[in-house]
């Protein structure tokens, strides 16, 4: 169910950007692709937490839209590891959750949101292959992360 969710708040995210959806490059719109990327980011952050590490959804600390709060705790309880690209731009993306809803200028460029967008996409397979247990050789077997 999360990662549907994610990957509708991504496709609408796309739409945001492009001509189609947003033809006349309004920055309003930009905003909302921001807010969909961001959404999209944390409910994969939420999938690895719930479906990878067994945390309950109703836990108040797992209701957070802090990027860098989500990354810490998988990267703390598990054996996951979180794109470094994410975690450089876990602050700047959770800005955008309610920064680009309620804000009074436009905060991110369409190429920043795209750059999401692709770590995005790494996340998701990564997080799919930590669920499924098709990483675990990144660990050996054992749940402790490699050295890097």
């Amino acid at each position: 169910m999360l990662l549907s969710k994610a990957n509708a708040d991504i496709q609408t995210a796309k739409l945001l950007l492009s001509p189609i959806g947003n033809p006349t490059n309004d920055e309003q719109m930009t905003d909302l692709a921001a807010y969909h990327t961001q959404q999209g980011i944390e409910k994969v952050l939420k999938y690895v937490l719930h479906e990878g590490m067994g945390i309950d959804d109703t836990q108040r600390a797992y209701k957070t839209h802090n990027l860098f709060f989500l990354i810490d705790w998988i990267e703390r309880e598990s054996s996951f590891i979180v794109p470094d690209s994410l975690k450089e731009m876990a602050d700047e993306i959770t800005d955008w959750e309610a920064g680009s809803r309620y804000g009074e200028s436009s905060l991110a460029e369409k190429n920043t949101i795209q750059a999401a967008i692709d770590i995005y996409e790494k996340l998701k397979i990564s997080a799919v292959a930590y669920v499924n247990g098709t990483n675990k050789a990144d660990d050996g077997g054992d749940g402790k992360r490699a050295e890097e």
